[in-house]
Parts: C-alpha cells; structure tokens; sequence
C-alpha cells in the first residue's frame, strides 16, 4: 500500500511539473501571438493562408505543437514538446492523453 501511495504522489508531482514546464516553454516561444491573438494560423494548410482546422484527439494537439516547432524552427526536444502539448491540452482541450 505505502508503494502505491508513493507511485500516486510522484505521478501527481512529476506530472505537475510537466504542465509548468510546457507553461514555460509556450511562453517563451511566444505561441500566443499566433494563437490568442484572434489569430487562426495553420502551418499545416497549404489551401489559403489562415485555415484552420480543429483537433480531435491528443494526439492532434501534439502533432500541432510538432508542426509549430518544425515551422518556426523553435528548437524543443521531443520531451519538451510532449510538455507543451500538455500543457495546451490541459488548458485548453482537455483531451485524454494516450
């Protein structure tokens, strides 16, 4: 039993750490000015400049967070983008990660 408490406690700590970190990231690579702005960027369409299309799963938001590093050449590891793309599904998605 002291074990799972254990696990519990430092999934929950790790995990909240994971979110502060993205938070950092996601603000430091100024990510709001495309995206709270009123903005509808898209650096996957190559119909007309702004389309926009709208996630599905988690694993669209972090293949959107990808596509955004690789686009603007922001320079996360794999592990950072795992954490942004948490962080933007926690606050604005709320998805089921998988």
């Amino acid at each position: 039993m002291r074990y799972l408490i254990l696990f519990v406690l430092i999934f929950i700590f790790s995990y909240g750490n994971d979110l502060k970190e993205g938070h950092k990231l996601y603000k430091e690579a100024n990510c709001a000015k495309c995206h709270l702005d009123g903005n509808k960027f898209d650096p996957n369409s190559t119909k007309k400049p702004g389309l926009s299309f709208k996630s599905k799963s988690f694993k669209d938001v972090k293949q959107w967070v990808i596509n955004c590093d690789v686009y603007f050449d922001v320079g996360w590891f794999d592990d950072e983008q795992e954490k942004v793309a948490k962080y933007v599904n926690s606050i604005f998605y709320k998805y089921k990660e998988k």
